[in-house]
């Protein structure tokens, strides 16, 4: 077996494994929320409720890192064209390191893959990061219109007309979906599955339960808002924390660009070796991906750590 073809393979079974990782984690979550918010029987669903859909896509969606229910600053299909791009400057650098066509296609496809996944996934957090920050504000204001004596639902058109985006924008899909006639324990559990924000489901939850056994929504709104106060703040001095981690990991990357620059200007034929060597031009190549790779995993270790 050649190696292209045992690169491409454990490509696609990373990719895999990937995707079967990503739908047992949210086949965990519906689980729990199953538990918290258990499902009405068919015949006892209002009439006009609209039923979910799946996409058919959604496996090309997930592969992709892409979140059809979030606002998207940079539109997918300029995502697509700077993926494109990517994957033809990597054949066009392959044209001077002149290595086999099989191998440039291949490290032009993963580029092009890695560009579209990360400008998805930065987009998604950036979206539910807001939402995150959001959140203690909403709850505020939803307790504070539950305590004057007003329906949640007014609360919920209230966030809709009041808050800022995204979270006006989500609560706005609410309001239309409690107006078809849907629960708000439902209408904000939705939120979550949309988002994967996971104080969305807290705070379903905690609907779901005050509205179904009574007691002071009010109080217990109130407690939710301060947990997920505390959660914010968490979140932000973690990710204070892990500045110099990711300062540090950025210097890391940049150095071996800057260094060889300057040996560059100083002494050209130091650096002919690894440009115009074919020995030199796989040491580069080895060099350069063993640098992005250290970077990315430095990545992830810190957003990992620093998830509450």
């Amino acid at each position: 077996m050649s190696t292209p073809l045992i690169i491409v393979l454990l490509l696609l079974l990373c990719a895999g494994a990937n995707t079967l990782w990503l739908d047992a984690r949210q086949r965990r979550m519906e689980r729990q929320l199953e538990i918290a918010l258990p499902t009405a029987e068919a015949a006892a669903l209002v009439s006009i409720r609209r039923a979910a859909k799946t996409s058919r896509w959604r496996a090309l969606q997930r592969f992709a890192n892409y979140h059809p229910d979030i606002v998207h600053v940079v539109r997918p299909v300029y995502v697509l064209l700077a993926g494109a791009m990517a994957g033809l400057g990597i054949i066009y650098v392959n044209g001077f390191l002149r290595f086999p066509g099989s191998y440039g296609a291949i490290a032009a496809a993963g580029v092009a893959i890695m560009v579209v996944r990360g400008l998805f996934g930065w987009q998604q957090r950036r979206f539910a990061n807001q939402l995150f920050q959001q959140l203690p504000d909403a709850v505020q204001l939803v307790t504070s219109t539950v305590r004057s004596g007003l329906p949640v639902h007014e609360a919920f058109r209230t966030i809709a007309r009041e808050m800022p985006q995204p979270t006006s924008g989500q609560f706005a899909i609410v309001c239309n979906e409690l107006n078809l006639g849907r629960s708000p324990e439902e209408a904000v559990e939705e939120i979550y599955q949309r988002t994967q924000v996971s104080e969305y489901a807290m705070f379903a939850v905690t609907l779901a339960v005050q509205l179904k056994t009574g007691g002071s929504l009010a109080e217990t709104l109130q407690t939710l808002g301060e947990t997920v106060s505390q959660r914010v703040a968490l979140a932000a001095r973690a990710k204070a924390l892990a500045g110099e981690v990711i300062f540090s990991s950025r210097a890391l990357t940049c150095a071996p660009v800057v260094i060889g620059g300057l040996l560059y200007l100083i002494n050209p034929q130091s650096v002919d070796l690894l440009l115009f060597d074919r020995q030199g031009n796989v040491l580069l190549a080895y060099a350069v991906c063993s640098v992005l790779i250290g970077h990315f995993v430095i990545r992830w270790m810190v957003r990992r750590e620093t998830t509450l």
